[in-house]
């Protein structure tokens, strides 16, 4: 994501529900720390609860002519033309189908009220804003 010295990893972005609504100013953060996120551990412990449905997401990163293009189970994500609850509220019985949500959008259908257990994992060799290096097996 951030593969030469020049990308500043510096980003702010806001999560947009209504276009229209103000946007708070833009807080700069001029200086980072080194951080493992894997050192936290819950205050109280706790067991994994059951899992119904496991999905699991591939996510790298490509480029092509210059451009940095996110890549999810081997698919480029395209905003469709009809939102996906759109298509999901309006197909009926086809609701079920993948094929009705096109194949760049990396549409995952679970049952109602699963447990569902997403794993991520990153093959991205790139430089990420607060990571540290891990090796790989």
């Amino acid at each position: 994501m951030f593969d030469s010295p020049s990308a500043a990893p510096n980003v702010t972005s806001w999560l947009i529900y209504d276009p229209a609504a103000p946007k708070p100013k833009a807080k700069l953060i001029s200086e980072f720390f080194d951080f493992d996120d894997t050192d936290l551990v819950p205050l109280k412990a706790e067991q994994p609860v059951h899992y119904d449905t496991l999905v699991t997401a591939l996510v790298d990163f490509t480029s092509i002519d210059g451009i940095n293009y996110a890549i999810v189970n081997n698919n480029t994500y395209q905003t469709p033309t009809v939102p996906a609850m759109f298509t999901t509220l309006t197909t009926g019985k086809d609701a079920d189908s993948l094929s009705v949500y096109g194949n760049l959008t990396n549409t995952f259908i679970v049952n109602h009220l699963d447990m569902v257990w997403l794993v991520i994992n990153n093959d991205d060799e790139g430089g990420h804003p607060c990571t540290f290096p891990i090796s790989r097996r």
